[in-house]
């Protein structure tokens, strides 16, 4: 009901453009005054205060009008796509690289509905950028974003819950996890497939083989699964039923010393725990690989249907350049994409920056193909798991 409604108002109020012609709506080449970004940062954080700054700067740096709607995360794709349909698309969104096929997929009067950035973007705009994050935003063969950060999953703990105890390092082996989380607790959702991606990779498994074909139930799937689970089901290490919000409140309330989470909530856990630690997650076993998180992308779009495509790729170069990565990264924590600021002196001091970007180079890069089908299909055999209908392994192969 809240999508729909989100829907029904949205395209009440926007201006309309169902009269534009193809050629018009596919070429944007002409000069506008004002642009409208759709963004996903969440409401009154700091995240979203920077990117508002930033925001204002370009408008004043340029004269460009910006319109800034934050839409919500998880119905940005839905919501993005329902507006292109009816010719209401804004110029600019943020997204994340493993949603990219769902915006790969459709097609509005024959067209993607990103436009492909590449004849966009000087060879020296390209080579500003980490080769892999910029790699991460294309879709076949298409450019349909540039990437201004990318984050993963890490070992977050509270220190002064460690007291007369060896903290989380990097020679930790999962017993060591399971062993401090009998302690001090350890909590993440077991039933949460971007969860489970990093216990995946620790045990040698892999989304897709190179051929495109889905893995999920081979090198070590079944095994990592029930890993990770048992800690819930079997050793009651976890808390029954633990979700992303129960965590996080968990976590800020000193009810549990460890938790698995992103750079994204490292200002809201510093408020209320002042020795914070971070470290990377542990190896499956003494001699064996790290666990691997999935590491997504998030850039901005151009929409191909706005009639400013030159002046919203100005904006997205501009939400993506090293001035605003750096500010994003010295207060929020998020990781740059930017190949100048893999040397900026205040990125590589800052130890929380340096701690993720550590983890990120464990991490497997989120595929951007299909991704879509691995949640739907992950989700169903993380169920069927949990509740002991099927085991792993049986449930992984349907999947």
């Amino acid at each position: 009901m809240r999508l729909r409604s989100f829907v029904l108002v949205l395209l009440l109020i926007l201006p309309g453009c169902l009269g534009e012609s193809e050629e018009e709506s596919s070429s944007g080449s002409g000069t506008v005054d004002s642009l409208e970004v759709w963004y996903t940062f969440a409401a009154e954080t700091l995240e979203e205060e920077i990117f508002l700054e930033s925001v204002d700067s370009f408008i004043e740096e340029t004269g460009i009008d910006v319109k800034a709607t934050r839409v919500p995360y998880d119905d940005a794709v839905a919501l993005f796509i329902i507006a292109a349909q009816g010719g209401e698309a804004p110029d600019l969104i943020r997204i994340s690289s493993d949603k990219l096929d769902e915006f790969g997929e459709v097609r509005v009067d024959g067209f993607p509905i990103f436009e492909d950035l590449r004849p966009h973007l000087t060879p020296e705009q390209r080579s500003s950028f980490d080769p892999v994050s910029l790699q991460s935003m294309i879709y076949e063969d298409s450019l349909y974003a540039l990437p201004a950060s990318y984050d993963c999953l890490s070992l977050i703990y509270n220190k002064d819950l460690f007291d007369g105890m060896e903290e989380p390092n990097e020679d930790w082996t999962l017993e060591d996890l399971k062993n401090a989380g009998e302690q001090v607790g350890l909590e993440f959702p077991v039933k949460n497939a971007y969860w489970w991606f990093s216990f995946f990779g620790g045990y040698g498994g892999e989304l897709f083989d190179e051929n495109g074909t889905p893995t999920l139930d081979e090198n070590g799937a079944a095994e990592s699964l029930e890993w990770m689970m048992d800690l819930e089901l079997e050793h009651e290490i976890v808390p029954t039923g633990t979700q992303i919000i129960s965590m996080e409140n968990s976590f800020e309330a000193w009810d549990t010393g460890m938790i698995i989470d992103g750079p994204w909530n490292w200002v809201r856990y510093g408020k209320g725990i002042e020795n914070l630690g971070q470290t990377i997650l542990p190896k499956v076993s003494q001699n064996g690989d790290y666990l691997s998180p999935l590491v997504t992308y998030k850039g901005w779009a151009v929409s191909k249907q706005s009639p400013g495509k030159v002046e919203a790729t100005s904006l997205a170069l501009y939400l993506s350049s090293d001035k605003v990565q750096k500010e994003f990264a010295l207060q929020t924590y998020t990781i740059p994409s930017s190949e100048n600021l893999k040397s900026d002196r205040d990125i590589i001091a800052n130890p929380v920056i340096s701690g993720f970007t550590d983890q990120a180079r464990l991490g497997t890069p989120s595929p951007t193909s299909h991704m879509t089908l691995v949640y739907e299909s992950l989700g169903t055999a993380f169920e069927n798991v949990y509740t002991g209908t099927l085991s792993a392994e049986d449930a992984l192969e349907d999947a």
